[in-house]
């Protein structure tokens, strides 16, 4: 509980200084079959360089007031959960900074999941709009399994202006317990930007579908034929369009009852698209080459060990990554680590790796994450990256508690793109006015530094306040 509740509070804490997303944390309860929340919250923040420019384009003072409702529903054979929410924001609006107020920052999303007897279906989609110079900060990005996964284009947001982005995505299997079974999937997302003062922002779009045929022999071996499509395209200096198409023959093998082997080897063919700035002459280019992969995945008594080694392609050619990977289970909380090295063809080795350390106390929680890997970023390339997470969270009393979190990230130069460092910290006290009320207030720091502007740092101080309505 004391790590969910870390989780937690330093994600609202961090999102209230930027007051656009709930003020609070509380406890979550356990859903019971249906539920519906009804929030209500009233934020707000007063801030220099909110917009991270260099000079410095002044003080913004906003007061945000945020509507949200969220449904529940779990049977036995299906789970669905609605989000939708909106808010009105007023306030001073420094010289330069396109932040709109008035009905603001948009967001509904949705999850459906059904499995049946022999098959299973499921179906996700999300559409949200916030501001530019509101970005969220890295451990906002933590997923299911502790990660932080930011999006695509974290190390080029910069300025103001209007962020939309959305994501659907859909998969379908049958056959779960025949020996012929297939899996389908498709996901299509992206991102616009409205008024964005930086020209540098280009919008873009992905596109993946993937059918997987699997054939079981017996039940301990299984083998694979996967097709997988995707679909690049971005409104940048050169209109690209990029489209690649993999085909991949494989097996899964049940060497015991706790150890795994999986192999693929197959072949990837990556066409891009690009416009010559100079002559308007559009003309694709090939790369081309094997994929594939080979992994080993085993239990342990206290915790688990995988060893794995892929190769796939992109329009720089190959890249092949090996690593090593052991999780720990302790008797106060987790940690995992991994060390490896990836190297794109023609280039050096890069050694990447990176560990989750979560440490419960009685009272109090500590969480620290670093990785150093290699992400496909908005202009769909590989970039190094390397994010550090920290947080910690004090319960002072029943009602009330401290948070402080911290966030950098540096994200190397490639051949087009250049260096970018971001970081955030926060400290925020949380109390329970009552059974339905609860605020929040703090302060928090934000900083950037990039080869185009410089170094930009924004401070901002944040107070909010809301209730939940439970059905």
């Amino acid at each position: 509980m004391v790590n969910k509740r870390l989780i937690r509070s330093a994600a609202m804490g961090g999102l209230a200084a930027l007051a656009v997303t709930p003020a609070v944390s509380q406890d979550e309860e356990e859903y019971d079959s249906f539920r519906q929340r009804l929030r209500i919250e009233q934020n707000f923040v007063g801030g220099d360089n909110l917009g991270l420019e260099n000079p410095s384009e002044g003080r913004t003072s906003l007061a945000t007031t945020r509507l949200s409702y969220g449904l529940q529903s779990e049977t036995d054979i299906q789970q669905l959960s609605l989000a939708i929410g909106a808010g009105l924001r007023f306030g001073n609006i420094a010289d330069g900074n396109t932040m709109r107020t008035g009905f603001v920052d948009p967001l509904i999303a949705l999850r459906y999941n059904r499995e049946g007897a022999n098959a299973l279906f499921a179906l996700d989609a999300d559409y949200q709009q916030t501001d530019i110079s509101l970005v969220q900060p890295l451990w906002t990005f933590l997923d299911s399994d502790g990660v932080v996964t930011p999006p695509e284009d974290f190390s080029d947001i910069r300025g103001s202006g209007e962020r939309r982005a959305y994501n659907i995505g859909a998969r379908l299997e049958t056959g779960l317990s025949d020996p012929f079974g297939l899996r389908l999937r498709a996901r299509t997302s992206g991102t616009n930007y409205i008024d964005a003062t930086d020209d540098e922002l280009a919008d873009y779009d992905n596109t993946s579908l993937g059918l997987t045929a699997l054939f079981r022999f017996n039940p301990v071996t299984t083998a694979t034929l996967d097709m997988s499509y995707l679909k690049y395209s971005s409104a940048d200096a050169t209109d690209t369009d990029r489209e690649t198409r993999t085909v991949q023959a494989g097996f899964i093998r049940e060497l015991s009852n706790i150890a795994t082997l999986t192999f693929s080897a197959g072949y990837s063919t990556v066409d891009s698209t690009l416009t010559d700035p100079l002559t308007g002459v559009r003309s694709t280019e090939r790369s081309e080459g094997p994929s594939g992969g080979i992994d080993y995945d085993t239990e342990l008594p206290n915790g688990t060990f995988n060893v794995g080694f892929d190769v796939y392609q992109n329009q720089d050619g190959q890249r092949g990554t090996f690593l090593v990977t052991r999780a720990l289970e302790l008797p106060r909380g987790s940690f995992s680590g991994n060390l490896g090295v990836t190297q794109l063809e023609g280039a050096d080795p890069e050694i990447i790796g990176g560990f989750n350390w979560i440490y419960n106390m009685p009272s109090s929680s500590f969480r620290l994450f670093f990785d150093r890997t290699v992400y496909t970023d908005s202009s769909d390339e590989d970039r190094l990256t390397n994010l550090l997470v920290a947080g910690y969270s004090h319960e002072i009393n029943q009602v009330s508690s401290l948070s402080l979190d911290l966030s950098l990230s540096y994200t190397e130069a490639s051949a087009d793109e250049e260096s970018s460092e971001r970081g955030a910290l926060v400290l925020a006290y949380n109390r329970e006015l009552n059974e339905y009320w609860s605020f929040n207030t703090g302060v928090a720091f934000r900083s950037l530094q990039d080869e185009s502007i410089g170094e930009a740092d924004a401070t901002a101080v944040f107070f909010g306040i809301g209730r939940n309505f439970d059905f």
